[in-house]
């Protein structure tokens, strides 16, 4: 009985040092590696990096104090993320203000503050005074970065129109339909003259205005499609005004963006400093 005894507690020594010679190994191996890790974010390839984080945690689960150190580099690797996006932006936010600022010069802000709490950039060639009897195209963006695409029609005969195409030759684009029964699709009737009005917004253009700044130079027909249709040639400014609106929408949302992104990387360096502290 004594001689089981000591075979037992003999092989439990054995276990014990092989466990111990084993984890040692493993600790050895994790420390080559967060060493090249470290190479790593002094280089700036913060990709392989995260890609070598994840391989600690992924090979030597029960190595806690390891794992810390691996997970200490990735917040690391975040800060440092964080902090380029944020000099990045912030360079190009500059940029994209100052185009926006220029853009801004050529139109005019409209906004009824009795009736309206989100005011518009209308160029100033189309404000509404000045065009209430013409059947043309009106772009215009509002304060939240929203685009609205205008179909007005003045005529002695009733169109219903539900789409606008602009084409050159055999090209062409041409917006979402939108129903006459829709809230963007307006008509009334002054005495022989009938009046219509769509408005397409945001996306519902679906590339006209992007169609018309790179045709700009070029004669371009609009077609109103619906019950009965109609053909005119956009006149040179319209081109331009439509053009001018849709840079400053596309500079617009750019600036948001910007914006959006100088946000998040803010919270996420704060929410690591919040974890550190």
């Amino acid at each position: 009985m004594k001689f089981y005894y000591q075979i037992l507690v003999l092989l439990i020594t054995i276990l014990f040092f092989v466990s111990c010679k084993d984890k040692e190994g493993q600790q050895k191996l994790a420390d080559i590696r967060l060493k090249h890790i470290e190479q790593l974010i002094l280089q700036n390839s913060f990709n392989q990096a995260k890609i070598q984080i994840d391989s600690i945690h992924l090979l030597f689960p029960r190595l806690v104090k390891k794992r810390a150190v691996a997970q200490a580099y990735a917040d690391t690797i975040a800060r440092r993320e964080n902090a380029r996006t944020l000099s990045y932006c912030d360079s190009l936010l500059v940029m994209k203000e100052k185009e926006k600022a220029e853009l801004q010069k050529n139109f005019r802000f409209e906004k009824d503050k009795k009736y309206q709490e989100i005011g518009s950039y209308v160029y100033k060639s189309q404000t509404t005074e000045n065009n209430a009897t013409r059947t043309y195209l009106k772009a215009y963006v509002d304060e939240k970065a929203d685009y609205y695409l205008v179909s007005n029609y003045c005529g002695n005969s009733k169109l219903e129109h539900i789409s606008v195409k602009v084409s050159v030759d055999d090209l062409f684009s041409q917006t979402d339909t939108i129903p006459v029964s829709h809230a963007f699709n307006h008509s009334y009737i002054d005495g022989a003259v009938h009046w219509e009005s769509i408005t397409f917004k945001n996306e519902a253009e679906k590339g006209v205005s992007a169609f018309i700044a790179q045709y700009e130079a070029k004669q371009i027909k609009v077609n109103l499609i619906g019950r009965r249709s109609c053909q005119y040639i956009l006149s040179s400014f319209d081109k331009k005004a439509i053009s001018q609106a849709y840079q400053l929408w596309v500079v617009m949302k750019d600036v948001d963006k910007l914006k959006a992104e100088i946000k998040k990387a803010h919270s996420k360096i704060s929410r690591i400093k919040s974890v550190k502290e």
